[in-house]
């Protein structure tokens, strides 16, 4: 899938996503996320039995948007299909650890992953793997 570059980038930012997916409710549903961009693909790392996952697990489509904050507004969106996959311990701790240090940098993306880690045992997730069919990108 070809992307234009300037989606790619703006993904690539530390910037929090807007998940957006059919709730099990039969509405749409957002939860703000934190994200990597990696491949072409958006990865989110959940807790075990999460509202959005098993939602997803249900019905796989979603979105992913994300906006500058200052004006011109630069937008991109994902939009695709998202699994829901076994994220085991060791490798969640490496996933939220990298992903703490982006969005908080090192000294609260420690305070953070201390409390996370609960004594280094945060236990399994899940990784949701969003393949996105489309990238968008706006300027408004």
């Amino acid at each position: 899938m070809e992307a234009d570059p300037r989606a790619t980038e703006l993904l690539g930012r530390n910037i929090i996503g807007q998940l957006g997916f059919i709730g099990l409710d039969g509405y749409p549903h957002v939860q703000p996320v934190w994200f990597e961009y990696r491949d072409g693909m958006v990865l989110i790392a959940s807790k075990p039995d999460t509202y959005k996952g098993r939602a997803l697990a249900r019905d796989g489509r979603a979105t992913l948007a994300v906006s500058t904050i200052q004006r011109p507004y630069h937008i991109a969106t994902a939009v695709g299909d998202a699994t829901i996959e076994p994220l085991h311990e060791r490798d969640r701790i490496v996933f939220v650890t990298a992903i703490a240090h982006r969005y908080l940098g090192g000294e609260d993306g420690a305070k953070y992953l201390e409390v996370w880690s609960k004594g280094g045992h945060p236990g399994d997730g899940e990784l949701i793997r969003l393949r996105p069919k489309k990238i968008n990108f706006y300027v408004s």
